[in-house]
């Protein structure tokens, strides 16, 4: 997914619609996530919180939680979404 499509989302999109596509992985990795941190004409507030091993993202839009998703600090995901380390819970591979 484009960047100006997530922006689209943002903008008009419902809350299920954005959660949906944020947890999705392979449509939006982390990269993407930042670059949106720095767009700010998409009315959402994209928080993050580094905690060592994972770094999530809160997308708020007033006082309303949207969406969230983490990303593991080591490793890498590759084109589908897929950690090389750890699966979704922590555990090695």
């Amino acid at each position: 997914m484009k960047v100006s499509q997530l922006v689209k989302l943002l903008r008009s999109g419902s809350k299920e619609e954005i959660k949906a596509v944020i947890n999705n992985r392979k449509e939006v990795n982390e990269s993407k996530l930042r670059f949106l941190m720095s767009v700010e004409d998409h009315g959402c507030k994209i928080e993050i919180d580094n905690m060592g091993l994972s770094t999530w993202y809160y997308i708020t839009r007033g006082d309303e939680l949207l969406a969230s998703q983490f990303y593991w600090n080591r490793g890498t995901y590759d084109a589908e979404g897929n950690h090389s380390l750890y699966d979704e819970y922590g555990f090695a591979l």
